[in-house]
């Protein structure tokens, strides 16, 4: 998966959460700059063309979008939006890549607040005709860029136990009334294997947010993943202009950093000490682990018994049941 395609999933769970009243839901210019975390400490620039600018068209369905151009009023050349899949044309997107942030801005700047360069999207669509809506960057000067993304406790992300839920834990954004967050993780074939609620639904993270819960069993064992943390700030909104859709201008700071899940564990070693009342056992395992010691009579409901990171313990089974069957969970 691109670095594109990942903003674009952004994109499309916020765009997702709009109300279907026209045949595009959501359309945009983003400028974007983007970082690179190998370590505790602080990100580093990209190197190679870590500079881009980007327009996209979410549709509200499927095929009901037929084309989109962009165009900035410092120059008359049309960029065209392409479908991002040929099949549905349900989200269109254009991007161009710059060395440096004075390249960007030579190509796509913001002007100011009296004289902004105005971006004029044209949306041809199927029931609502064609739509020639502007944005511009004229808050750009007084909202800021967001803060560089970084992760604050990456040694525990090259160790990740796969099997507990993790929390992964990054700086403030800058702006916590303004900003959206979005984490992303992808497997070495590029898969999304988590990703953070799409902004404004239930747990979403925003610019108050400074960790993120990825669930036990989210990651594969034993595997090189790559993380993309985003912060995002909009430089307002254009709701009247296309009613029914939603326009944003935004900023975005990305930094990619790498993750690594342990080994998937190795199974637990169960021992009967005492058959005789109380019961005594004895487990043995690995550190850094969470087990949880079960009982049944029955093997459909198991009560838990213990519940431990111990890499070793002796359990005493105070029950009066005259027998009872065991077993050791790996993880939550």
């Amino acid at each position: 998966m691109t670095r594109l395609a990942l903003r674009l999933l952004f994109v499309a769970g916020f765009a997702a959460l709009s109300a279907p009243a026209a045949d595009v839901a959501f359309y945009g210019i983003i400028k974007s700059q983007e970082f690179v975390q190998t370590s505790t400490g602080a990100p580093v620039a990209r190197p190679t063309n870590g500079f881009a600018f980007n327009a996209f068209v979410v549709a509200s369905a499927n095929h009901v979008v037929t084309n989109a151009t962009v165009k900035p009023s410092n120059t008359n050349l049309l960029r065209t939006l392409v479908p991002t899949d040929a099949n549905t044309l349900a989200t269109w997107r254009f991007e161009e890549r710059f060395p440096t942030s004075a390249a960007l801005e030579a190509a796509y700047p913001a002007g100011n607040f009296f004289t902004p360069v105005r971006y004029t999207n044209t949306l041809f669509t199927v029931n609502d005709g064609t739509r020639v809506v502007t944005l511009n960057y004229s808050l750009l000067a007084l909202v800021g860029n967001p803060a560089t993304p970084q992760i604050n406790n990456f040694p525990a992300a090259q160790a990740i136990d796969h099997t507990a839920p993790f929390t992964l834990g990054f700086n403030a954004s800058g702006n916590a009334a303004l900003d959206l967050v979005q984490v992303i993780i992808t497997d070495p074939a590029s898969n999304v294997l988590f990703a953070s609620p799409a902004p404004f639904s239930p747990g979403a993270l925003t610019g108050a947010s400074n960790t993120v819960v990825i669930p036990s069993y989210a990651l594969p064992p034993g595997t090189n993943l790559t993380g993309h943390l985003s912060f995002v700030r909009p430089v307002g909104l254009e709701t009247n202009a296309y009613s029914g859709a939603i326009g944003v201008p935004a900023v975005l700071r990305d930094t990619e950093f790498p993750l690594l899940t342990r080994p998937a564990p190795a199974p637990p070693v169960l021992e009967v000490l005492s058959t005789a009342l109380p019961f005594q056992l004895r487990y043995q395992g690995e550190n850094n682990r969470t087990y949880r010691l079960e009982a049944t009579q029955d093997f459909i409901t198991w009560t838990n018994l213990l519940v431990t990171n111990l890499p070793s313990a002796t359990f005493t089974d105070l029950t009066t049941l005259p027998h009872r069957f065991y077993r050791v969970q790996v993880g939550p």
